[in-house]
């Protein structure tokens, strides 16, 4: 959770007829769950119940290495803040609450990760 919580955005991975699919979100981690801030985009809805992944990483360009986290769990809609860890006092909170908004929420069910070295091939200079 530690790595999860370095980093403000990751990929969120669904299905999109019946193919994996990914989308770069803000996100934060303040408890053990994901959230993703959604405005008022309807296109979340289709996740309300479902079971989702997220996936966060880094790694360093000119050392290749670096680490992966992902999280798997059920997801749901959620209008405001209210009962989402870390997000009632100002000074935990990731970022300002606006009335209204609305955001996605990943209960981390599985959560694995490890860190990891890139291969260079040789010749590979960038």
């Amino acid at each position: 959770m530690d790595l999860l919580r370095s980093v403000p955005t990751g990929r969120l991975v669904y299905t999109k007829d019946a193919l994996s699919a990914v989308r770069p979100v803000t996100f934060a981690a303040p408890g053990g769950e994901i959230v993703i801030p959604t405005g008022d985009n309807p296109w979340f809805d289709r996740f309300d119940g479902t079971v989702l992944a997220f996936e966060a990483g880094a790694i360093e360009s000119s050392t290749r290495a670096g680490w992966t986290v992902l999280a798997i769990g059920h997801s749901r809609l959620q209008s405001g803040t209210d009962g989402l860890d870390g997000f009632n006092d100002p000074v935990r909170a990731p970022w300002d609450r606006v009335p209204g908004d609305r955001y996605l929420v990943i209960d981390i069910a599985s959560l694995t990760g490890h860190r990891s070295t890139l291969l260079r091939p040789a010749g590979d200079r960038r």
